[in-house]
């Protein structure tokens, strides 16, 4: 029996732009996507030969106006498929270093909200799950076994208890 080791991978990122004079976040209502509708973070993909920092400087001007700098990586989130063999990664940072004027783009509404207004009704499928990662120190990364399903947080504790 002959095992692969190798598979198809999409990569992706996601960005958390917060503004402390505002105490408020930057969120996108994506309307090109093939998942729930609802607040997520601006992001998208990393072209063939870009790297992943640039991908994240590129997406957010794109679909935001604004030229990021200073990002922090947060963690990773992964959905799998069997048939065939592929992956999508996440790549998920944060920042509070901006300049620029907010544009909206072809892929949905930008506007400034608070945090605490996020919630399971309003925010895109699984996002809830990603904004620990943004938010809380203690989980790192999130997988879940079929593409675009729901998303399994995974911890500092997790990997130590490992």
């Amino acid at each position: 029996m002959t095992y692969s080791r190798t598979e198809h991978i999409e990569m992706v990122n996601m960005c958390m732009i917060y503004d402390k004079q505002t105490d408020k976040v930057l969120v996108e209502d994506k309307t090109d996507v093939a998942w729930k509708f609802g607040h997520t973070f601006p992001g998208g993909h990393v072209e063939k030969g870009e790297s992943l920092y640039d991908s994240m400087v590129r997406e957010v001007f794109e679909e935001t106006g604004l030229q990021v700098s200073s990002l922090e990586s947060c963690g990773t989130v992964e959905w799998f498929s069997d048939e065939p063999a592929y992956r999508r990664i996440g790549f998920l940072y944060r920042t509070s270093h901006f300049t620029g004027k907010l544009k909206q783009s072809d892929e949905g509404k930008i506007y400034w909200l608070p945090l605490t207004d996020l919630n399971e009704d309003n925010t895109a499928e699984s996002f809830m799950k990603m904004l620990k990662i943004f938010t809380d120190p203690q989980a790192v990364d999130a997988t879940s076994p079929v593409m675009n399903g729901s998303l399994t947080i995974i911890s500092k504790h997790d990997l130590e208890a490992k």
